[in-house]
């Protein structure tokens, strides 16, 4: 078994309530890891079943997915033990802004990697209004999704610029592996036939 699936194991036995208990609650964290989330258990699964090797290209879809997995799931812990006390439910009060926070830091990684000019007064301004909301358990504005995008135009000219996160790059890796990420419930109403 590769080295990297085993530590993936371990990282999962000290991770997988927390993330159980983000899908369980239906948080937008959740939707916002489930991605990398599920295409690593498939590979996981697919590999420790069929006791092969990672070839070099799924080998570092892994690599990328743990990396950035860890830490997306290590900076909630730390909201989550720091800011709030260990209170899940409070937690999950802020798990948009969270999201926010984390979204934000990987808009201004991509920015970066491509040279792209940004307005980081408007981006810290934004990151400080955020984290002071949370921080001083202020209520979540209902419209807070639109400021948040407003903003975000705000910071950089998008429009020359195509964003795509680790997370779409895993959405459509889950597709490839004809992964179901979303599944919609049906309902009947009526008699049943």
């Amino acid at each position: 078994m590769n080295i990297i699936i085993k530590e993936y194991n371990q990282w999962l036995k000290e991770n997988q309530n927390f993330i159980i208990n983000l899908r369980e609650y239906d948080s937008s964290l959740y939707t916002r890891i489930s991605p990398i989330y599920e295409v690593l258990n498939h590979l996981k699964d697919k590999y420790e079943t069929d006791n092969v090797s990672f070839d070099m290209e799924i080998y570092k879809i892994f690599q990328v997915g743990i990396e950035y997995l860890h830490s997306q799931i290590n900076i909630c812990k730390i909201y989550l033990e720091n800011t709030f006390k260990n209170n899940f439910h409070r937690f999950l009060e802020y798990d948009k802004i969270i999201g926010y926070l984390l979204y934000i830091e990987d808009l201004r990684y991509e920015l970066q990697e491509h040279q792209i000019s940004y307005n980081k007064k408007i981006m810290d301004n934004l990151i400080e209004y955020l984290e002071d909301m949370m921080l001083n358990l202020k209520e979540v504005p209902g419209n807070i999704n639109l400021y948040v995008d407003s903003e975000i135009h705000r910071i950089a000219d998008i429009s020359k610029f195509d964003f795509y996160s680790i997370t779409d790059i895993f959405v459509e890796i889950a597709e490839t592996l004809d992964i179901e990420l979303y599944i919609e419930n049906e309902y009947v109403v009526g008699k049943d036939i």
